[in-house]
């Protein structure tokens, strides 16, 4: 049997400001795109997100505040995640590659409302909507090159 690449595994993984994307390149050729709001409604840590029953923070919201999605810098974790630091001071979301894979049909959606205008389904209930504002300027960043 011919050793494949691992569907979630990254061979590049860019940043853009400008455009306040994640890019993703995966080993298989698959490309993906996450805007920066959706990544940090679905921030998986303990704080956003809640645990052990217990609500995150973010349940409790109904839209972010610009600073709240503004990407201040990435880094990786092992060979499986990244870590974003977001302009707020957050820092402890920790997106596994195979998790960031798996909600690929999910962002592609979002960056497609997104550019015609539409509602787009980010925080509690969907209905979060963005004004468009804040966010940094820069141009695109690569975290990680082949491996």
């Amino acid at each position: 049997m011919a050793n494949q690449p691992a569907r979630d595994e990254p061979v590049d993984i860019r940043y853009d400001n400008a455009r306040q994307r994640l890019e993703i390149s995966w080993a298989d050729g698959h490309e993906s795109a996450y805007d920066y709001e959706l990544l940090r409604w679905r921030c998986p840590c303990a704080e956003c997100a809640g645990e052990m029953g217990h609500p995150g923070q973010l349940q409790f919201v109904q839209q972010l505040r610009p600073e709240q999605y503004a990407l201040h810098s990435i880094e990786l974790v092992g060979h499986y995640a990244v870590r974003p630091a977001w302009s707020d001071g957050h820092d402890t979301g920790i997106y596994a590659f195979d998790k960031l894979r798996g909600m690929d049909e999910t962002a592609a959606e979002d960056l497609r409302r997104k550019a015609a205008g539409q509602e787009r389904a980010l925080g509690p209930g969907g209905g979060a909507g963005r004004d468009g504002s804040g966010g940094s300027s820069g141009a695109d960043q690569s975290t990680a090159g082949n491996r």
